[in-house]
């Protein structure tokens, strides 16, 4: 039987590439770049003898795991095997992008879901086990007590957090947000353009930091701009919740013309419960969204929205996290441009 052939190592590639370990090892932690035959010589030997850097040699090497830990809050029914109460459909966007982007970057986003109001805590067991190089949260907006404690920890062990969605600054963490109040104000001057005059936002208790930003920049625009505005809220992130709050008003003879959604699931539960009460979508009633999930583009109408960079957001989180493990200081806040999607959903105002 064949003994199992002990793999390359760094004094292996040394010796065939004919300069020293150290120089190897300075050329895979990219410390510099040789030159000339050097070059072309460490090239040939690595590829030639198949040599791949040890990840938990690298990981006790520089006293890092390689590991970016993800907190995804879910306040799903976990009893009934639920992701949809209290989940934030930009959740799996945020995965997708920073996933690929630490990946290029020679790190792994670990995701770990997390029960409704735990994130804090779980964030601090990670942090002092040292599970992780950095951590990225997405989670329900987070009580000042909660992200001061937070702080703390992340100061405490030279651990560089991220925060989606948020925009308030604290050292050691990072706000990487969309521009949330943005995309209210440009949802609210689409409403008026089209002659609305009385509108609703609708959004749900779970306070979210984006859905949060994007009611409050609606609000301010919509006053400037003459608007009436009621506020709808839902128990719950599910379309059954939004339907069976949404019903009673959208029964009502003097309902507003347009509704504005703080996201697209609440958008389409709202056009399928204005479908099912007669009403024309836009023609009767105008419904605008927000994120811009793949849904908005199929439903019929299709859905008016306006378009969360969502991978880029999980991206750009990676980014400021791998620069910040590297000695970089921390970006204290990225903030990204919201893109608005004229669809089929929104229309003039009746009698316009």
């Amino acid at each position: 039987m064949d003994k199992k052939t002990k793999p390359p190592t760094i004094a292996d590639v040394a010796a065939l590439a004919g300069v020293s370990a150290q120089t190897v090892s300075n050329f895979l932690t990219g410390r510099f770049k040789p030159r000339g035959q050097n070059l072309q010589r460490l090239e040939a030997a690595i590829s030639q003898l198949g040599y791949r850097p040890s990840a938990a040699a690298r990981a006790l090497r520089l006293k890092q795991s390689g590991i970016i830990a993800m907190l995804l809050e879910d306040g799903a029914d976990h009893s009934q095997m639920r992701l949809r109460e209290g989940w934030e459909p930009l959740h799996g966007m945020f995965l997708y992008g920073a996933t690929t982007r630490a990946r290029e970057l020679g790190f792994y986003v670990t995701p770990i879901l997390t029960r409704q109001g735990t994130a804090e805590e779980e964030a601090i067991r990670l942090v002092r086990e040292g599970r992780a190089d950095a951590l990225i949260c997405s989670t329900e907006l987070m009580p000042e007590t909660q992200l001061e404690r937070l702080q703390r920890i992340a100061r405490t062990e030279r651990v560089p957090i991220a925060m989606l969605q948020e925009n308030r600054e604290r050292e050691f963490i990072c706000s990487v947000a969309a521009a949330d109040e943005d995309g209210g104000e440009q949802a609210a001057r689409h409403l008026a353009e089209l002659g609305h005059e009385r509108v609703a936002v609708m959004t749900v208790k779970p306070s979210w930091p984006g859905p949060v930003r994007r009611r409050i920049g609606f609000e301010v625009a919509a006053a400037k701009l003459g608007l009436h505005t009621e506020v709808w809220e839902a128990e719950h992130y599910t379309v059954e919740a939004v339907r069976r709050r949404a019903a009673p008003e959208l029964a009502r003879e003097d309902r507003p013309t347009a509704v504005f959604a703080v996201n697209d699931v609440i958008a389409v539960a709202l056009i399928q419960q204005a479908i099912e009460l007669k009403l024309d979508v836009p023609r009767n009633l105008s419904v605008l969204g927000f994120n811009d999930l793949d849904v908005a583009a199929y439903v019929r109408p299709a859905l008016t929205t306006l378009r969360t960079p969502g991978a880029a957001m999980g991206a750009r989180a990676v980014e400021v996290l791998v620069d910040a493990i590297s000695g970089k200081p921390l970006v204290s806040t990225a903030l990204l441009p919201i893109e608005f999607v004229s669809r089929q959903s929104t229309g003039a105002a009746p009698g316009k």
